[in-house]
């Protein structure tokens, strides 16, 4: 007569259960203590409260050190075909701005600038003349007059 021995192989089955369980919980000590010098470390360097996330994901205004603007230059000339605008801005005329005519003799252009203070002059059918609206005048070395357009 054979008689099992199914207590021994359950006595087996639990040491190895219990041998893995136990191995199991100091590998799991072991990472929970790495991870808790990493978090403690790094919240050293990056606060881990929720108004501090907060504060840091709000974002930070740029400052710049010139805002750009733009500006308006208009001009009443009736019997003109053609008005640029020179000064500092554009290299006295070697990069062209031509004021786009309207209606009764308007002409108008908008250009971005930086804060500063700019000379300029209206070119009319090739003539150079000072804008008649802008008292703000300065002469040249050279003779001529030109205005300035100060922008804040």
């Amino acid at each position: 007569m054979k008689t099992k021995h199914t207590g021994n192989l359950f006595a087996v089955f639990l040491l190895l259960f219990m041998g893995a369980f136990v191995w199991f919980l100091a590998q799991a000590q072991r990472w929970y203590w790495l991870s808790k010098s990493t978090v403690q470390a790094a919240s050293e360097i990056a606060p881990l409260s929720k108004e501090d996330m907060a504060a840091r994901l709000t974002p930070i205004p740029m400052a710049t050190e010139k805002e750009v603007k733009y500006r308006t230059f208009f001009l009443t000339s009736p019997g003109a075909e053609k008005v640029e605008l020179r000064g500092d801005f554009n290299r006295w005329g070697k990069d062209v701005l031509e004021l786009a005519p309207y209606k009764k003799g308007y002409f108008e252009t908008s250009i971005a600038l930086a804060a500063g203070e700019y000379q300029y002059e209206f070119v009319v059918d090739g003539i150079p003349q000072p804008d008649p609206v802008n008292k703000d005048r300065r002469t040249l070395p050279d003779g001529r007059e030109v205005c300035i357009k100060t922008v804040r």
